[in-house]
Formats: C-alpha cells, structure tokens, sequence
C-alpha cells in the first residue's frame, strides 16, 4: 500500500445544506479517479458513502462517511457530512479534523439554513474554505441570482475562479481563470476562450491575481512591479490567502451529468492546505500543562478518535494523527482510559470498503478495529509522553421522547443498546426520570431520535415503542413549616410510643437537601435519627429540603 507524507496529505470537509448534492459529488469524484468502475446514486442506494441502512432508505446521509483519491501524487481524504441539521454532531467531528472545507451551495435555492451554520462552523475555526455552486444544470438555476444570495447572506470575499458557460439545461462548462482556458463537458475537453467572454475572463483573472497579491508580502511586491503573476505564484499565494481569510475561491459544477467536476479535483489538490501548514497541534497533559508541537512524524504521538461505528462485528474507530507516526499491530496509552491498548491492522476507507495499511503518517487519517474500550474524543499517545487532545465541540440536545422496551428481553439490553448509541454517536443523551419513571432519549431533532430508535432494532436488536415525555411537576419549600407527629401501638406488651418534631426551611438553589438533628443528651439513639432522615430522602421526590429533627 503506498504511503502518504504530511505534505502529500489533504483532508478536506464537504458540508452544506441538506439536498445540495455533497453525495453525488463525492460519487463523481471517486468515479472521475478510478476509484468505482460505475457511478453511484443516492436515489437508487447505490451510492459508496450512503451505505447504512438507514440512509439508502432515506436516500441522505445521517453520518460522515470518509473515502480518499490520489490525484497527481496526492492523497485527498474527503469526508461527506450529513446536510441535515439534526446531525449537526456529525459535521463538527469532520470540521474537527480537516484542514479545508468544500462549502456547496444549491445552484437554484441559494444560501439556506444549513448553509448559513456551516459557514459560521467553518468561520469559527478558521478554516480556509472554497465555496462550489452545485447543480448548474438544473431548470430554474440563475447565476447572477445565486451570487446575489451568497453575498447577502455569507461573510467573505468571494473571488471567482472560473466563469460558467451556460446555466441550467445550457450548462455546459467553465472558463478556468488560473489556465485560462475552457473545459467543456464530462471529458473536460479543453478548447481557448471564445472572442467575446475574453474581456471578462481578463477583468476576472485580474481580481484573482490580485487576490493572490495579497496573501504573501512578496508576491505583493512583485505584483506592484510587473502587474501579473505566474500561474504557479497566483496559485501559491490564493493558498495564502485562505489560510489567512482574505479570500473564499468560488467554482462551479453538474456532478450528476459530470461537468466541471475535475477543475474541483485540481482546486482541492493545489488549494487546500496540508496538515503541516496550519500550524501546530496543542494537547493538555495529565498534569493540566499545555504543551504544543509541529504537525510531523517526528513529534510525539498523538491519535484522535473523531468517530465511532458500533456494530454487531464489533467496534470501528476513525482516526486523525496529529503528531508521529501510528502504526498497525503497536501498543500505544489510551489516556481517556489510562490504559495501554493494542491498535490492531490499520484500514484505509471508502464507505464502507477497507484496505489494509500498515502505517498512518502524521495528518493522515484512518480506521480500526476492535480498539478496545477507547470511544469518540478518545487521544491515543505513547505511553512515556501522556496527553490528551482538545475534545470536540457537541451542541446540546434540543428535543427528546419516551422510549419503552417492547418485550422482557428488551429490557435486559436497554441500557447496554442505549450507551452503544451514544458512543456511536455523542450528541444523544438518555436518562431515567425518577419523578415520572420513564426512560428520556434526548438528540437533535425529531428525525435525529427516529434514526437512532430505528437504528437500535436494525444494528442492535432492540425493539423500542415512543410517547411524549411526561411533565415532571416539581415543588420545593418555600417558608418554614413545622409539623408534630405521635406514634402509639398497643402490640400486646409494652406497646410502642413515639413523637416527632420536624421542621422544614427553605434552601438555596444550589442545595438540595441537608437534614439536622437538634437532639441534645442522647436521649434518642442513632438509629431511629438515621430511620427520620431515610424517611425524609425517601419523600424528598421533586423538592429541596432543609430537615430538623427537635425531639422524640
């Protein structure tokens, strides 16, 4: 298997909003490469990346699927984001680990919801992004429109890398700005630009060039001096640029009918960042010190698991290498654990096909199997240099449901079932409400808690029925109130005789319960002060309670 250097490596994040055709991009791509011998479709199920169940029924993607290419010597791994919001969790785990995102916007729709929240997730981790306006074949599609929504609703300066020739069922192909030529239809036939866009295609190449400028001091310089740039310069200096912000490259497509597709090939090999130039990774050791090192095989080891696949053949985990060089069938240390751990034959992805690899080199990313209990956020080090990777960023659930266990065997696996969805996927949650005894799974969404319940009968055997939660009414002591109880009972011989005074107060609300006695002497025994407080604990329910025991 042939191995990648860091400075060979691009790992790059395709996001936008639901339907803007990030899948059959990925399939196009993969099939434009030789990776498939045969395009695959979302809408048939034959798509390499919408390979869960879930998803060919629903014909979108519900999670990241990661698949890679080489193109002129380079390895680009691409991962397919669902669009979806309530797999929101989903988008930040891939954002997390890649040094570029390739934002779609439909071609027809414009800017929507979705787009506008992972524009602002890439914004906030400075992530250098090129934007593609999809789908230009379809009925409807208006350039100028597009445009128009992009700039009112998206940050950024938006610099055009390719003019398009034609829009909807006139789509035809581009004018590349960096070759200055155009490539036409799904064999990226290359022909010069025609007579009347040739004033354009200059007005437009010289805001690229200046783009370009402006990214390094002395491209700037020598810009000033020749007014122009060599192709490799521009080239050079737009990547500067976007590491630093001062510009969003915008391109154009049609996967579906293939065209204008390998021009993104060339933006995603010659415009991304590699891992080694975005600067160094940060990890925290045990002792809470911060301590950073360069992205290269040479720095310590340093292994983030992104995500996690559970299945009935066991355990997968997704791996990004920020520092040294992991290889298959070594032990490294598990600091989520504190345990030493077995990393068993490294895979590289493609959906769900894998291919051995013997080592992963630093930026590179990767699977495996069966890696004993480390789960999603996990950080796999060596064991004479411990730290731990920052965590990823999880939003909070916004919606939840009652799930009851359909039969006596359900409810032997309900637990077990619902902590194996929650390492697959961290951003649900489950709780037991004592004050109603329901059973709470809490997500995304109402479609997100759908997935996972259809996915635990699926994957894992469960068979769940859903209701509203119930509204757990809570009180709490608000004014102090004493109360005096006797106990008497004749049981035929002494009888028993008791009398309690208790009293509750009010607490604030960070306190949820203290009990006091105020017995003095030692006239009441331990034992029937513990039975009072017990009592008190056991009634305590939904409210705060301060408890004083005066006498019995």
């Amino acid at each position: 298997m042939k191995e990648y250097e860091t400075s060979k490596i691009r790992n790059v994040a395709i996001v936008s909003h639901n339907g803007a055709g990030k899948t059959t991009l990925v399939e196009r791509l993969l099939f434009q490469t030789g990776v498939t011998t045969r395009m695959g479709s979302v809408g048939s199920g034959t798509a390499v990346m919408d390979f869960e169940e879930e998803e060919i029924a629903r014909k979108s993607s519900i999670s990241t699927a990661l698949a890679y290419f080489e193109r002129n010597g380079v390895k680009v791994n691409l991962l397919d984001t669902p669009g979806y919001m309530d797999f929101i969790g989903e988008v930040n785990s891939a954002l997390r680990v890649c040094e570029g995102a390739l934002v779609l916007v439909d071609a027809m729709a414009g800017v929507e919801v979705g787009t506008e929240i992972v524009w602002q997730a890439t914004a906030e981790r400075h992530i250098p992004r090129v934007l593609l306006i999809n789908k230009m074949d379809r009925d409807n599609v208006r350039v100028n429109r597009t445009m128009t929504s992009i700039k009112e609703n998206l940050d950024g300066n938006f610099v055009d890398l390719q003019i398009p020739l034609g829009e909807g069922a006139n789509f035809k192909g581009v004018i590349d700005l960096l070759a200055m030529e155009c490539r036409l239809g799904a064999d990226d036939k290359r022909e010069p630009i025609p007579a009347d866009l040739m004033e354009l295609a200059l007005q437009k190449r010289h805001a690229v060039v200046e783009a370009a400028a402006e990214g390094d001091d002395t491209l700037m310089e020598k810009y000033f001096e020749e007014d122009n740039l060599s192709d490799e310069e521009v080239v050079i200096g737009l990547r500067e640029a976007m590491l630093q912000g001062l510009c969003i490259p915008v391109l154009y497509s049609a996967p579906e009918a293939g065209i204008a597709v390998l021009p993104v090939l060339g933006a995603l090999t010659r415009l991304m960042p590699s891992p080694d130039e975005v600067g160094d990774f940060t990890a925290v050791t045990p002792d809470g010190t911060e301590e950073s090192h360069p992205v290269s095989d040479k720095s310590p080891l340093a292994v983030f698991v992104f995500k996690t696949r559970d299945d009935q053949y066991g355990r997968t985990s997704y791996l990004r290498v920020y520092g040294g060089l992991l290889e298959s069938d070594s032990r490294v240390w598990d600091s989520q654990h504190g345990s030493e751990v077995r990393v068993g034959a490294l895979q590289d992805l493609r959906g769900k096909e894998q291919t051995p690899i013997t080592k992963l080199h630093c930026g590179d990313i990767g699977v495996v199997v069966k890696l004993g209990e480390v789960e999603t956020n996990g950080t796999l080090c060596q064991a004479n240099h411990k730290f731990s990777l920052p965590p990823l960023t999880l939003p909070h659930p916004l919606a939840s449901v009652a799930i009851h266990p359909v039969a006596q065997a359900d409810v032997t696996k309900l637990n077990t079932t619902l902590n194996r969805l929650m390492v697959e996927d961290p951003t649900l949650r489950w709780h037991n409400e004592i004050a109603t005894h329901e059973t709470i799974l809490e997500g995304m969404g109402v479609t997100h808690l759908d997935v996972a319940i259809k996915k635990a009968k699926s994957k894992f055997g469960l068979n769940l029925t859903t209701s509203t939660p119930k509204i757990a009414y809570r009180e709490t002591i608000t004014k102090s109130s004493s109360a005096e109880h006797t106990h008497k009972k004749q049981s035929g011989g002494a009888g028993q005789y008791g009398r309690v005074l208790l009293r509750v107060e009010s607490l604030d609300d960070d306190e949820e319960f203290q009990f006091g006695s105020e017995i003095v002497g030692g006239a009441i025994s331990g034992p029937f002060v513990a039975a009072t407080e017990k009592g008190c604990r056991q009634l305590l329910g939904n409210g705060r309670w301060r408890a004083s025991l005066s006498r019995a």
